[in-house]
């Protein structure tokens, strides 16, 4: 029996999906458990191979390939959750990334916050100044090398980031796309100083013409590179001792997949790769419900996201924006919000009432989940005001998140005091499972 898996890490749950050669369809769920997503990973594996029947090691000997799909990078992008990261460019273009062209006005951003002009503002730097540091070189719009690479200078620039702390390294230098010399002798410099550090190039990254975009794109890809290649390593080798015989695929945001060891070298292209697995098999079920316009959405604990299927084919572009920089990366057409389920409600500096991006995630979730949260989000208000009419108190809670989803608060009091008082009688979270096996033909 040969097994395809399909799991989806989220900020806050982590789901699976097995199908078989006889057409059997299987689902779990299980709590997220950050820092290290894997092991919310093993225990919704384990949830399925216990629906089989057969051990874990089993399952995974048998089974043809994981694809593996997960906002956690999207989420640390969207929070701003991300390590510090040094950034090396060409001398008198550092402060390119901090002008951010015309761009940064408008780029993410609704069309009311576009007509309070006055409101605008460019304070959201990908790193501080003291991070962004030049070497002198040049290659022209050619190739052409104009001005060798100053590698004492360059030698003193990396030694600078590292002494500051900083473990990975974007470099992207002005027509590098054209000639990459400079850009790879950069990342063997790094190497001789701490072959450890974590070093993108934007030729590899992102090798398209627009400075701006170019250098963002490479930017946040090392954000996300270091944490992706670390877990990803670390949960394929515990696969392998478990006995995975097939490949663990990362899904793109494009739609397609590399494999495990592959993807941190461009970590940006999976920063859709939920969604994008979604709106693939929304076009599936479409055609074989015989919808061709389809609205696909993915509502998690941290973000909202959603594409659109038009006349049976997803929506595609070639850039993305995140956080008012755009991501050179091509993908199926996502949105995303940072208004999930666990996003955090708070007041701007005007008193007004502002929610998301910061999340509570799955430690320590919503104040109502009753494991150390105390900060207002969205499951909470929910809770305290229902856009439905809660179900009888007699009625069995299926849902093994808070079992006081069932209440109904009596009066205002209630509503202000729900957050920090409400508590599941059914102690911890614990894991779920749903199995559904699918119909023949």
């Amino acid at each position: 029996m040969a097994y395809v898996i399909g799991v989806d890490v989220g900020g806050t749950f982590t789901d699976a999906v097995l199908d078989d050669d006889a057409g059997t369809v299987l689902a779990a769920k299980s709590p997220s458990t950050p820092p290290d997503y894997s092991r919310g990973v093993l225990d919704v594996l384990e949830l399925l191979a216990e629906q089989l029947g057969i051990s874990l090691p089993d399952m995974l000997a048998g089974t043809h390939h994981i694809a593996h799909g997960t906002t956690s990078s999207l989420n640390a992008l969207v929070t701003g959750n991300v390590p510090p990261v040094g950034f090396l460019t060409t001398k008198g273009h550092r402060d390119s990334i901090f002008i951010m062209n015309v761009e940064g006005r408008y780029l993410g951003r609704s069309p009311h916050e576009l007509q309070n002009v006055l409101g605008q503002t460019k304070d959201h730097a990908l790193l501080p100044k003291r991070h962004a540091l030049e070497v002198t070189e040049r290659v022209d719009r050619d190739g052409t090398v104009i001005v060798a690479l100053d590698e004492e200078q360059a030698r003193a620039a990396i030694r600078s980031l590292l002494d500051d702390g900083i473990r990975a390294i974007a470099v992207s230098l002005l027509w590098s796309f054209r000639n990459p010399v400079h850009e790879r002798r950069l990342r063997e410099l790094v190497a001789e100083q701490d072959p450890d550090v974590f070093v993108a190039l934007s030729s590899e990254i992102s090798p398209r013409i627009r400075e701006f975009s170019r250098n963002a794109t490479t930017i946040m890809s090392t954000q996300i590179g270091p944490g992706l290649r670390d877990y990803l390593t670390a949960l394929e080798d515990t696969l392998r001792t478990l006995r995975l015989a097939g490949p663990l695929l990362v899904m793109q945001s494009n739609g397609g997949a590399v494999t495990a060891r592959e993807a941190p070298a461009t970590a940006i292209s999976t920063i859709g790769s939920v969604l994008t697995g979604g709106v693939v098999g929304s076009v599936a079920l479409g055609r074989q419900l015989g919808h061709r316009n389809i609205i696909s959405t993915d509502v998690g604990g941290t973000t909202f996201l959603a594409g659109l299927i038009v006349d049976g084919e997803p929506v595609r572009d070639t850039t993305t924006v995140i956080n008012h920089h755009p991501i050179n990366v091509p993908t199926l057409r996502v949105d995303a919000i940072g208004s999930g389920g666990g996003a955090i409600a708070w007041l701007d500096a005007g008193g007004n009432l502002r929610i998301g991006p910061r999340s509570a995630q799955a430690v320590p979730g919503p104040a109502c989940y009753g494991n150390g949260g105390s900060e207002p989000t969205n499951t909470d208000a929910n809770l305290v005001c229902p856009s439905r009419k809660p179900r009888p108190r007699s009625t069995r809670c299926r849902t093994r998140r808070p079992a006081t989803c069932c209440a109904k608060p009596s009066s205002r009091q209630a509503t202000t005091r729900a957050a920090s008082s409400c508590t599941p009688s059914a102690g911890p979270a614990r894991r779920t499972a749903l199995a559904t096996p699918a119909k023949s033909g």
